[in-house]
């Protein structure tokens, strides 16, 4: 990016991504047709869509968003973060099949918009007064309005009797929502492994470490470590997005969903008997 001055800077680490084509040559053969499928059914012109196929749509295109956004971290070395766009591309993914199983469920999705906007400008209102003062008057009390329009749908009851404001648009929190939609394996896979790089818990922080390297500091990027976690795991869910997304406008994306799966078992063979999972490595104490 070159500037007045002429000076040409350079964000990340572009030239990694030689190393990481050389690494995945069969990904970057065939990876991108999940999202030309994406596309041959999300660009297509569809006349009074329902809400729910509305929103599956639009979740599918920031699906393939996300994608790219893992391609991109890990082509410049930075497959930890890519891990973390993982986990949200896993949950829109879980999402878009759910609204085509149970179209009914888009609409606790859409009014718990009120609830977070609410919750917003309570934060404002109680933290930061001065950003609060600029708010409209007029759109503070819509957002009232509608909060308590909107709270007996999402409250639950507790023991007692009391009534408390539940955490999630939906009454099934992600993993029943993944058993649901046949996303159960894929939940199980990826969950909990992209949520320790969410977290940053210290199984997950441990996941940073390369300890023959160094067993004091975590290892910087650029590096090829959880890229092909990353690559691997997005792919998946990209092909099943895909799949979702054709069903619910019942038309055959292009590549097919048959195509797209064979491409992925391509890209990625099983590995060999003797190759284990990457378990986390304890630095010295």
């Amino acid at each position: 990016m070159p500037d007045a001055g002429n000076v040409r800077r350079v964000f990340a680490f572009p030239d990694f991504f030689r190393t990481v084509d050389a690494e995945y040559p069969k990904f970057f053969e065939v990876g991108q047709h999940a999202l030309d499928a994406m596309h041959s059914v999300a660009d297509r012109r569809y006349e009074n869509p329902e809400p729910h196929q509305r929103a599956i749509l639009n979740l599918s295109m920031l699906a393939g968003v996300a994608f790219v956004e893992v391609v991109t971290l890990t082509g410049n070395g930075l497959g930890s973060g890519a891990m973390r766009i993982l986990r949200s591309l896993l949950e829109t993914a879980i999402n878009i099949e759910f609204f085509r199983l149970r179209p009914e469920a888009f609409e606790d999705y859409k009014e718990w918009y009120h609830v977070e906007r609410f919750k917003e400008f309570e934060f404002l209102r109680q933290h930061a007064a001065d950003a609060f003062a600029l708010l409209d008057p007029q759109a503070v009390t819509n957002a009232e309005r509608e909060m308590t329009r909107v709270r007996p749908r999402f409250e639950q009851e507790r023991y007692g009797g009391a009534a408390r404001l539940r955490g999630s648009w939906s009454s099934l929190d992600l993993g029943a929502r993944a058993v649901a939609t046949d996303f159960a394996n894929s939940y199980r896979l990826i969950n909990p492994l992209a949520s320790s790089f969410v977290h940053e818990t210290m199984y997950g922080m441990l996941r940073h470490f390369d300890a023959a390297r160094d067993e004091n500091r975590i290892e910087v990027p650029p590096t090829l470590r959880w890229s092909k976690e990353a690559l691997s795991g997005a792919h998946h869910v990209m092909v099943k997005v895909v799949e979702s997304l054709g069903r619910t406008f019942d038309v055959a994306p292009e590549p097919t969903v048959e195509t797209l799966v064979k491409e992925w078992h391509y890209a990625w063979p099983p590995p060999q008997e003797n190759q284990q999972a990457r378990e986390p490595e304890q630095p010295a104490q």
